[in-house]
């Protein structure tokens, strides 16, 4: 009697301790990709509140698009795929004095899930560019109106987003600009364009623009050797290449430090004709 006294007791005490199920604290909610974009990058996330952007959070809540222009009816957009494991928010950033110079707007795609490295973090470029079309059908984008820009990785995408943005028949894009990227063969994406499962000439009617630092971090992949061969990759899938930037002492951030060679890009994505 004594021990059942003792483990009746033992029981109570444990109970009173953890309480019912129904009055244990409740699990914080999960982090959504704002929050975790906050948290990360605070000063730029904060500028990007402070401008106006806005940020559209995909169907699934992993991902966003954020979009800003500095006037109501700007020149042209730019279409940005940051760099391995990027922010939109800091493309919006770096990208701001130019927007404001040549009056340009920006749509900046986090096609990152902001968690670590490797293919399972990164969306698939299907998956970039179907929030890229919507969030540009919903701003009313004309075909052959958008500078589709890449960089680094994002770079590296870029090709298999154009062969699905002329493929699905968006046409949206008046040139894509590949700043220290390749047709990177471990994208899926990258294979299935150079397999042919987008027509022989995937990039027919596409023009291109390309920047290289001979400095960059990562020659081997992203180096102007590299970016040439992209270059002609995309002839031979039927591009039409308009401009190739290369800066000997630069990285692939020098293209938006140095003023000559954003403008060079600029200036022939507008000069480009649109339909």
């Amino acid at each position: 009697m004594r021990g059942w006294s003792l483990g009746t007791l033992a029981a109570i005490a444990f109970f009173a301790t953890v309480g019912p199920a129904g009055a244990q604290s409740p699990r914080p909610p999960q982090e959504t990709i704002l929050q975790r974009a906050q948290a990360a990058i605070p000063d730029k996330f904060k500028f990007g509140q402070q401008i106006g952007v806005n940020n559209r959070v995909t169907r699934d809540g992993r991902l966003f698009v954020t979009t800003w222009s500095p006037v109501p009816s700007p020149k042209g957009w730019v279409v940005v795929l940051p760099d391995a494991k990027g922010w939109a928010q800091e493309e919006v950033a770096a990208w701001h004095p130019v927007l404001v110079r040549r009056q340009i707007g920006i749509v900046a795609a986090q096609w990152w899930y902001g968690t670590g490295d490797g293919a399972a973090h990164y969306a698939q470029a299907d998956v970039i560019y179907r929030e890229i079309e919507q969030a540009l059908r919903t701003m009313g984008a004309k075909p052959g109106s958008m500078l589709l820009y890449g960089i680094g990785r994002g770079a590296d995408s870029a090709f298999a987003v154009q062969a699905l943005d002329r493929h699905s028949g968006g046409r949206f894009f008046a040139a894509t600009l590949v700043n220290s990227g390749s047709m990177a063969e471990d994208l899926p994406a990258n294979r299935r364009v150079a397999q042919g499962q987008f027509g022989l000439g995937p990039f027919d009617d596409t023009r291109w623009i390309y920047f290289c630092g001979g400095r960059d971090a990562e020659q081997d992949r992203a180096g102007c050797p590299t970016v040439r061969g992209a270059f002609n990759a995309v002839r031979r899938f039927g591009g039409k290449n308009e401009l190739f930037i290369e800066d000997p002492r630069g990285t692939r951030a020098s293209f938006l430090r140095e003023q000559k060679h954003v403008d060079a890009a600029l200036d022939k994505y507008l000069s480009l004709p649109r339909p």
